[in-house]
C-alpha cells in the first residue's frame, strides 16, 4: 500500500506549503500520520485573486469543454481508487471496502455533473405581442464551500463538482481531520488540465477561514455541511 500522501494547500494551479501546521491523527491507534498546512490570511487572499481570475477563463468555456476536463478528473481518481481508498482508511477509520466505494460515489458526482452542466437550458415565458421574456442561466461566481469529516471524497466532489458544472469557481476548506479525500481531487483535477485558479483548496482553523473568507465580497455562493 502507498504511504499517506504529504499534503499541500493548492492555490492558483499550484501546490504551496505553509510555515505552520496541525496534525493529522490515525484514529485507530492515534499516531500522527501526516502534517496539515494551515492556510494564513495571505494564503487565503492568493486564493481569492486565483479564484476571481479562474473564474474569468472557466465561466467563458463552454459547458462541453469544461464537462469534458470534469469526465477525465474522474476517470483519473477511479484509476486511482486503491490510493486514495487506503489514504481515506489511514485518516478515517472505515474499512477499505467502503473507502473504495467513496472514492467511487465522489466519481459518480463529477461524471453526473459534467453531463448536467450542459443541460443548463434556459427558457422562453409566454408575453404580449412584441415582448419576448428570455431567461438565461449564467454562473454566479467564486464558491466558498466547507465539507465535513465523515465522508472525506463524496462531500467535497459533491460541492467541487457541482460549482465547476456551473461554470463557477472555488475555494474549498476540507475538513482538517480528513483531508486526503480533498487534495485527491485536487490532483486529479490538476491532472486533467483544469485551468489555475478554478479550483483552489485549503487548510486550517475552521472558524478562522470561514470568518474571512464568508463575508468577502466576490464570494457569491456558500456551500457547507457540518454542525455548529
Amino acid at each position: 500500500m502507498t504511504a499517506y500522501p504529504d499534503l499541500k494547500l493548492y492555490i492558483g494551479g499550484a501546490w504551496r506549503e505553509t510555515s505552520d501546521s496541525l496534525p493529522v491523527l490515525n484514529p485507530a491507534d492515534e499516531s500522527v500520520i501526516g502534517a496539515l498546512p494551515v492556510a494564513a490570511r495571505a494564503d487565503l487572499d492568493d486564493a481569492l485573486s486565483a479564484a476571481r481570475d479562474g473564474f474569468r477563463v472557466w465561466s467563458r468555456m463552454s459547458p462541453r469543454a469544461r464537462g469534458e476536463i470534469m469526465l477525465k478528473a474522474a476517470a483519473l481518481m477511479r484509476a486511482r481508487i486503491d490510493e486514495i481508498a487506503h489514504a481515506i482508511t489511514l485518516e478515517h477509520g472505515k474499512p477499505f471496502a467502503q473507502a473504495q466505494l467513496e472514492v467511487i460515489r465522489g466519481c459518480e458526482f463529477f461524471e453526473w455533473d459534467a453531463a448536467e452542466g450542459q443541460r443548463t437550458y434556459g427558457r422562453v415565458i409566454p408575453s404580449e405581442p412584441g415582448i419576448k421574456y428570455v431567461v438565461i442561466h449564467q454562473p454566479i461566481g467564486m464558491v466558498a464551500a466547507f465539507s465535513p469529516w465523515n465522508f472525506p471524497m463524496s462531500q467535497p466532489s459533491r460541492k467541487i463538482a457541482g460549482a465547476l458544472a456551473a461554470g463557477c469557481s472555488i475555494i474549498l476548506k476540507a475538513a482538517e481531520e480528513t483531508p486526503a479525500g480533498a487534495l485527491h481531487i485536487a490532483r486529479a483535477l490538476h491532472d486533467a488540465g483544469l485551468p489555475p485558479g478554478v479550483f483552489n483548496l485549503v487548510f486550517g482553523v475552521p472558524a478562522e477561514i470561514s470568518s474571512y473568507l464568508i463575508p468577502q465580497e466576490q464570494t457569491r455562493l456558500i456551500a457547507f455541511t457540518g454542525s455548529t
